[in-house]
C-alpha cells in the first residue's frame, strides 16, 4: 500500500508533513517487463537486473513512488536569516533507471529523483533498504540514511523547526549541546550520521558533511520562544567567559 494511503509507520509529526503538503503523481513505470532491466555489474558491463534488485525496485513504486512533498528550510548565512522551500519527488526513471553492482558493501544500488534541484550527485536506494549518493555511479556508495521512512521523519522535524529561529552553523560544538536541558533524541530521524535532538523550545541537528577531503561534524541549533532562545543564549555566554588555560613555558 503506498504510504499516502497508509502512513501508520511515520510519527504523527511525518503524517502532518504529508497531509499538508503530500500529493502523489503518477510514477514512472516499466513499460516493458522489468525481467528485461540491464544494470551494471561491478566491471561495469551491461546484466540483467538480479532478483533482489528487482524486488527492491518494485517495493519502492508500489510504496512511495509518485510521491511529491515540500520540504522548508532555515539558516542563517552572513549573518541574515533565509529559509527556502525544496521539493522532493519519489520517481525512478523506469527501463531508462540505472542500477549498479556495490562491490564494497554487497547488493546493489538503483538510481531516483530525490531532491528536486541542480545537484553533482546521484540518489540511490540500496538493495538493503538505505538512502545514499555518489558522484557518478563509479564513486563508493555512500549511505546518508538507513531507510526512506528516516529520511521522511528527518525532512519531517526539518520542516518543522523552519519557523523557528537557526542559529549560525557551528555556533555550539556537539560538546556543549549537553549543556542545553530538556533535549532528548529523536530515534525514527536519527542514525549514525545525522541526529535530532529535540525539547519543546530549542532543537539541535549534527550531522556528517560528506566532505570526502574534509570529513567533518556539523551542528545546526534553532529554538522558540524566549525561553529557547534564552537557553541558547545563555550556554553561548557561558562558553565565551571560560578562561584559557595558558601553557606554561
Amino acid at each position: 500500500m503506498h504510504i499516502l494511503e497508509d502512513p501508520s509507520e511515520l510519527s504523527a509529526r511525518a503524517q502532518d508533513l504529508l497531509r499538508r503538503t503530500g500529493r502523489r503523481e503518477c510514477p514512472s513505470r516499466f513499460s516493458l517487463p522489468i525481467e528485461l532491466w540491464q544494470v551494471h555489474d561491478h566491471a561495469r558491463n551491461l546484466v540483467p537486473a538480479p532478483m533482489d534488485l528487482i524486488i527492491r525496485c518494485e517495493g519502492f513504486e508500489r510504496k512511495f513512488g509518485g510521491l511529491r512533498y515540500e520540504v522548508r528550510r532555515s539558516r542563517v548565512v552572513n549573518g541574515d536569516r533565509y529559509e527556502t522551500v525544496r521539493g522532493w519527488e519519489y520517481d525512478h526513471l523506469g527501463m531508462k533507471t540505472r542500477a549498479w553492482q556495490d562491490p564494497a558493501r554487497g547488493g546493489w544500488y538503483f538510481e531516483w529523483t530525490g531532491e528536486r534541484v541542480s545537484k553533482p550527485c546521484r540518489d540511490l536506494i540500496h538493495t538493503d533498504g538505505s538512502v545514499g549518493t555518489d558522484v557518478d555511479g563509479a564513486s563508493p556508495y555512500l549511505p546518508i540514511a538507513p531507510s526512506l521512512l528516516h529520511l521522511i521523519e528527518s525532512h519531517a522535524l526539518t520542516d518543522t523547526v523552519a519557523t523557528w529561529k537557526p542559529w549560525p552553523a557551528g555556533s555550539l560544538a556537539a560538546s556543549a549541546v549537553t549543556l542545553l536541558d530538556g533535549l532528548v533524541e529523536v530515534p525514527e530521524a536519527s542514525w549514525s550520521s545525522s541526529r535530532w535532538r529535540l525539547s519543546d523550545t530549542v532543537a539541535v541537528m549534527d550531522h556528517d558533511t560528506w566532505d570526502r577531503e574534509n570529513p567533518r561534524r556539523l551542528t545546526l541549533v534553532w529554538s522558540r520562544e524566549e525561553a529557547g532562545h534564552r537557553q541558547v543564549q545563555a550556554v553561548l555566554d557561558g562558553l565565551r567567559h571560560v578562561p584559557t588555560i595558558r601553557e606554561t613555558p
